[in-house]
C-alpha cells in the first residue's frame, strides 16, 4: 500500500524523520494513529496516517519526493484503493 506512494529513490530513514517531525508539529493533542489509508485532498492522492480532533496528517509524493502535511479534517476526503 505505502510502497506504491513511495519511490524506490528516497532513502530509508527520511520518511521516518519527516514523519516524526510532523507529529510533533501537531495542531492539536492526542493524535491518534491510523493504518495508512487512501485519501484525497484538493488534488493530491497520498495516505492518511493520523489525525487529531481537527486535522489529519497525510503523506504522498511530488516530483519523486516525499511529503507530510497536517490537512483540515473537512478537506480530506477517503477514497477506494485501486490494485
Amino acid at each position: 500500500m505505502l510502497q506504491s506512494l513511495i519511490s524506490p529513490a528516497f532513502s530509508p530513514s527520511v520518511i521516518p524523520q519527516a514523519r516524526e517531525q510532523a507529529l510533533k508539529e501537531a495542531p492539536g493533542r492526542p493524535v491518534i494513529m491510523l493504518r495508512p489509508a487512501p485519501v484525497k485532498v484538493r488534488s493530491i492522492l497520498g495516505h492518511a496516517i493520523a489525525y487529531t480532533v481537527t486535522h489529519v496528517l497525510v503523506e504522498w509524493t511530488a516530483d519523486e519526493q516525499y511529503k507530510v502535511r497536517w490537512e483540515a479534517s473537512w478537506l480530506v476526503r477517503r477514497v477506494e484503493e485501486s490494485s
